[in-house]
């Protein structure tokens, strides 16, 4: 699925989170202080296993996992598993909140990170090692998706690329360059707020050298956007309110998943993707059990992941999600066969944002955001 330059950019993005040793609760929150069983299985004891397993909300993101979690509990009627739906920008500060007030007590126990999310819980010590006697699955995915202390899975790899309205843009983007500098877009970009993998990653990317803009040296890049910031629209904090503003019109480009977007299509969106000459951001997608968990609520993560990560639940997740996936078993859908995204060629291409320095220089990021760019918005 993945040629050597592909690879080789993985091993450096597992490498990376193994040096490091690398949302609040809406609805039912944890319950780690409630009775917990030796046995999970043990369905005399009238005691449950509770956990709160997070999710992403929309785009087909809850359709597998609820899938399987049904099942799972159908065959093991000790366990109850509640679900928290949302993006990991706005849950992973309500966890690290939850961990500050009290570390064994998780607001979630397990699920689905981005790689910001898990670089900084890597570097927050916020996931518990998996369990490679439970999650056998591990098996089919290669071990560049792997981390050296099993702190999570890569199960899946999205890129990063150009959304726009394909009814409204009279040409469509090329390059990453359209995004800051096209006339077009002028007062018409919807972005991520906080998301700078999305739109400081390439621009270091393109015009880091010309900018003197690096990770180590950000300030260059936070200027060019302040000085541009009439490009910018609108700041958004959900998939809804983007695929709502980009249906509208009220937003025309959006640096964004190119596979939550083609959801957005095969719903009737009036969008296209455009998969800039400069490469996609590759973005890797993990599930991680969460520290502070109980061991009754570890080896139920560990078993639900390694549904999970079966090639039957991951095909299944390509096919309503459109997100490549990384394991050598499970099919590619048909309908998928012929998408950029799950091109070796494409994936040979992908940006690799420096995720350790990303999760490192979080707060001085958003210091610098706020005061140079959303002060001109």
């Amino acid at each position: 699925m993945f040629n050597g330059t592909r690879k080789r950019s993985f091993v450096w993005l597992t490498l990376t989170l193994a040096l490091m040793l690398v949302l609040s609760a809406c609805g039912g929150g944890n319950t780690n202080n409630s009775p917990a069983v030796d046995n999970p299985d043990n369905a005399g004891s009238g005691k449950k296993v509770k956990l709160t397993m997070f999710i992403w909300a929309g785009s087909n993101q809850d359709t597998v996992p609820k899938e399987v979690v049904a099942e799972y509990v159908k065959k093991h009627p000790n366990v109850e598993v509640t679900f928290e739906e949302s993006s990991n920008s706005v849950m992973y500060p309500k966890m690290v909140a939850g961990k500050q007030a009290d570390p064994n007590n998780p607001i979630v126990n397990f699920g689905y990170f981005n790689a910001d999310a898990t670089a900084k819980g890597l570097n927050d010590d916020m996931w518990e090692p998996l369990d490679t006697g439970i999650v056998t699955n591990m098996k089919d995915i290669p071990e560049q998706f792997h981390t050296s202390d099993n702190k999570g899975i890569v199960w899946g790899v999205s890129s990063f690329a150009l959304v726009y309205n394909k009814n409204l843009v009279k040409t469509p983007p090329t390059s990453w360059n359209d995004l800051w500098d096209n006339k077009e877009f002028k007062g018409k970009s919807a972005l991520w707020d906080y998301m700078f993998y999305s739109y400081l990653s390439p621009l270091i990317a393109v015009k880091g050298e010309e900018l003197g803009a690096s990770y180590e040296n950000p300030e260059p890049a936070f200027k060019f956007w302040a000085e541009h910031s009439d490009q910018i629209g609108t700041l958004v904090t959900s998939n809804d309110q983007l695929k709502g503003l980009l249906d509208s019109g009220d937003a025309l480009i959006a640096p964004f998943s190119a596979q939550v977007a083609q959801t957005w299509i095969d719903g009737g969106s009036p969008l296209a993707v455009a998969y800039p000459k400069e490469g996609a951001i590759s973005f890797p997608y993990s599930l991680q059990v969460v520290k502070g968990s109980t061991p009754e609520q570890q080896k139920v993560a560990n078993e639900i992941i390694n549904e999970l990560l079966s090639a039957e639940a991951l095909s299944r997740y390509a096919e309503v999600t459109g997100t490549p996936v990384t394991s050598t078993a499970a099919a590619v859908p048909d309908k998928y066969k012929n998408d950029p995204s799950f091109s070796v060629e494409e994936q040979s291409k992908g940006i690799n944002p420096d995720w350790n320095a990303l999760a490192k220089s979080s707060s001085a990021w958003k210091e610098q955001w706020d005061r140079l760019v959303k002060t001109k918005l």
